[in-house]
């Protein structure tokens, strides 16, 4: 079968998917920077909300027409995305602009861009993928990861686009070809109507095949024209020419597949090799290399676990006690700054530390709540949390907000109860930690806890 039979022309669709995801990580990485302050005390999802349905409409169509006359791939992605960008759909339902913008945060802010970037999930595309493995053939393969890449990438970009308009954010400038996207002709339609059934059959692997075919050689031709009109960046740091002098490429890429590998410096040249291109040099890309590598970053509250997805105001947390003090233990709002709670008595500090931990990585509701009790109980004994603005009830808020976690107040008065029974009135918190009795009387109030005020990091 003459499926994308030219090695070049595959070559530059696999280059071109690297691209795509590299870029939509670093998106995505932006969108987090931008959204997780607003979704911290809900200011975003009023502003978002508050606006009229026309409005709303108004900003996603304006982000759709952006997006789509900078490319013709994200003109073409149109038809993958009919259920996440339909504008109609946005007017009536300011939710779904929300939970797209949630499901596109990076869950490990404070890592940087992420070597992967987040998928956003449609039931029929879902399906599909989850059948790829078995019963597609390598240009199949390629072709899906090629029109995933640019559904994504057109979804990131109207959500960027929508997430600056509504907060007032210097508006993105999304590179622009010379040329019209064309418009899909009816042959088009006919062959991205056959992606869209759930049904992962042989006529749908037939049609990706026939798009593959049309990817590798629009991306090949996009190559090749944008060399000619001298537009470059360099392939480790990504400084752009000033399109007056060409940067040099790499020889044996450029000789065995006429693949553009372009370096500012010798020295960005160096990184990149021992980065990994020493494995490709000259060689035709395989889709198993496009497995991210590991970040050499590791922030001391990393990533969730499988299954957990930390909301908005969540990642701002984890983000400032990741940039702040290894200290503190947590942190609430107060108008233009956070109180931090920090322990230093090593058997209360390890205790909370764990819960927090647990709830922070798992989500795991009686962790939650054992965290949100022990802080309410420590308010109460010692008063100079509320000395500097901490109010209980506020404090809750945001917990239950962080955690969308709507009834903590009765976990809350469940773990009152348990410290009630408790002989020494012991926390759950810290009971569960195996402080015994003994220890806990032996701990003075005051050395519980230190409290104070910071400011909001990047502010």
């Amino acid at each position: 079968m003459p499926h994308m039979q030219d090695p070049k022309k595959r070559d530059a669709v696999i280059g071109y998917i690297r691209s795509m995801r590299k870029t939509l990580c670093d998106l995505q990485a932006q969108i987090t920077h931008y959204a997780a302050p607003f979704f911290a005390g809900n200011n975003l999802q009023r502003r978002w909300m508050s606006a009229t349905p026309a409005k709303r409409g108004e900003i996603i169509l304006a982000g759709l027409v952006k997006a789509c006359t900078a490319t013709a791939s994200m003109h073409m992605a149109r038809w993958y995305c009919e259920k996440e960008l339909r504008v109609e759909s946005h007017r009536q339902n300011g939710c779904l602009f929300l939970d797209l913008l949630e499901e596109m945060m990076v869950q490990n802010p404070t890592a940087g861009s992420p070597n992967m970037p987040t998928y956003i999930s449609n039931p029929v595309w879902d399906a599909i993928v989850a059948q790829q493995a078995s019963n597609a053939t390598i240009p199949a393969k390629t072709a899906l990861k090629s029109h995933l890449a640019d559904r994504n990438m057109l979804i990131g970009f109207v959500v960027h686009f929508a997430l600056c308009s509504i907060l007032d954010i210097a508006l993105p400038e999304l590179y622009s070809t010379k040329s019209k996207p064309d418009k899909p002709t009816s042959q088009d339609t006919r062959l991205l109507e056959k992606i869209l059934p759930v049904a992962y059959n042989e006529d749908t692997v037939k049609a990706m095949e026939k798009i593959a075919r049309q990817v590798a050689k629009g991306v090949y031709a996009h190559q090749r024209e944008e060399y000619a009109r001298g537009k470059q960046e360099c392939e480790t740091c990504t400084k752009p020419n000033d399109t007056t002098t060409k940067y040099p490429h790499c020889k044996r890429c450029w000789d065995t597949m006429e693949r553009e590998v372009l370096y500012c410096s010798s020295e960005c040249e160096k990184v990149d090799w021992k980065a990994g291109h020493k494995n490709e040099c000259g060689k035709l890309l395989q889709l198993e290399e496009l497995t991210p590598s590991t970040s050499d970053h590791s922030p001391r509250i990393g990533p969730p676990l499988p299954g957990f997805k930390r909301s908005g105001a969540l990642l701002f947390q984890v983000s400032a006690l990741n940039q702040l003090s290894p200290d503190y233990e947590y942190l609430i709002r107060v108008p233009n700054a956070y109180v931090y709670f920090a322990f230093p008595h090593p058997p209360i500090c390890a205790a909370v530390r764990a819960c927090r931990d647990k709830a922070l990585s798992t989500g795991d509701r009686r962790a939650v709540a054992m965290l949100a009790h022990f802080l309410f109980v420590v308010c109460t004994i010692d008063p100079r949390p509320q000395r500097i603005g901490v109010d209980r009830a506020v404090m809750m808020g945001q917990i239950m907000d962080e955690f969308q976690f709507p009834e903590l107040w009765c976990a809350v008065a469940e773990m009152a109860h348990r410290m009630c029974l408790d002989a020494g009135r012991r926390p759950a918190l810290i009971v569960d930690a195996g402080v015994s009795v003994a220890q806990w009387e032996t701990i003075p109030s005051e050395a519980w806890m230190d409290v104070g005020i910071v400011p909001v990091p990047g502010s």
